[in-house]
């Protein structure tokens, strides 16, 4: 549409090799990783496999269309072009773009995802294609099935920079709205436009996420800005534990983790004092979902509202929840929730699938 309604939009992405990726199938996870939970996801890069930066970011359900513009793709095309006439020049500058290794070479590899009747190559429906927050879902179940240690990094993945305390315009490459908290400290102010982070040019708000995303906790990032013409350079200190206060509960992930994990539907936060526990389940799954818990599907009722976790009332969001039932509960183990049910305290023991 963008093409159709916008001709210099059209002349601008003439400029590039365009290919769409409709099938994740065979897909070289070394070379290529995002934010596996967006609607659109955009990487640039060149021939020799150098990434120029990528577009594409979303910080919740509602946000899909707000958060990824045409304006900003258009920006951040403009910026992947202006590092492609700066290569090779730049290449040592562009090496903290490209991807990871990766513990898997494909989708089809990840071991929680073998059997999975759409793990195959593309029929041309839904159905009948690998989906992109699959790699996000097995990574995380292979992971617990091989008893691993579970990261931070892997369930608050792809920062929301907010979360940093840096709030964007999605309609530019990286151009401060307002600073708050670590942001704040560090001395970002609206109307800056982050050039350089961790050391990497940026071109957009998912090269600002890719930075925070594997980024240490405890790391202090480098940062350039221009504040009205003027070349500046800042220092954010990251606290340890940052990334948790993101909420991951949007994503793709959360889904399965109340079916198979805690046996519940949506896990909705009740009013409550300050840092005390108050999750009220929103109705259960059904009886058809297969790999529910049917443990917690005995013991809860739609309508409970969980209180404490093990003796702890400090889980006050679903996602501090499900954290602490994967990096704190093997498998197999029992935990106890304390309910509140037609105003009577219940305990309930569940068993972990």
């Amino acid at each position: 549409m963008a093409r159709r309604e916008k001709p210099e939009t059209a002349a601008l992405l003439d400029k590039f090799v365009a290919v769409r990726v409709v099938q994740m199938w065979g897909l070289d996870l070394a070379r290529f990783q995002f934010d596996w939970d967006l609607t659109l996801a955009v990487v640039f890069l060149n021939a020799d496999g150098a990434v120029y930066g990528r577009f594409g970011t979303r910080r919740n359900h509602d946000h899909a269309e707000k958060d990824t513009t045409v304006e900003g793709l258009v920006k951040a095309a403009e910026g992947a072009l202006e590092l492609h006439a700066g290569y090779p020049a730049n290449a040592k500058q562009l090496e903290g773009k490209r991807a990871r290794p990766s513990r898997w070479p494909t989708v089809e590899a990840i071991p929680a995802l073998k059997g999975r009747p759409n793990i195959k190559p593309a029929t041309g429906e839904r159905a009948g294609c690998v989906h992109c927050h699959q790699v996000h879902e097995g990574e995380l179940w292979s992971l617990r099935a091989a008893d691993q240690p579970m990261p931070d990094r892997l369930l608050w993945t792809f920062p929301a920079t907010e979360d940093a305390g840096l709030e964007l315009d999605p309609n530019q490459r990286a151009v401060v709205v307002a600073a708050t908290s670590l942001a704040s400290k560090a001395g970002f102010k609206a109307g800056d436009r982050i050039l350089t982070l961790g050391g990497q040019p940026i071109i957009s708000t998912a090269d600002v996420q890719w930075v925070l995303h594997h980024a240490e906790d405890d790391q202090t990032l480098r940062a350039e800005i221009d504040r009205g013409g003027e070349r500046l350079a800042l220092r954010m200190a990251l606290a340890p534990g940052w990334r948790r206060k993101g909420d991951y509960s949007w994503r793709s992930i959360s889904w399965s983790l109340r079916h198979r994990l805690a046996g519940t539907g949506l896990l909705e936060a009740q009013p409550a004092r300050i840092n005390e526990m108050a999750l009220r389940i929103k109705g259960l799954p059904p009886d058809w979902v297969k790999d529910r818990n049917l443990s917690a599907a005995k013991e809860l009722r739609n309508g409970d509202v969980i209180v404490a976790v093990d003796g702890r009332t400090d889980l006050a969001r679903e996602a501090d929840f499900m954290a602490y039932l994967l990096q704190k509960k093997a498998r197999g183990s029992a935990v106890v929730l304390t309910v509140l049910r037609g105003g009577k305290t219940l305990q309930a023991s569940v068993k972990l699938p």
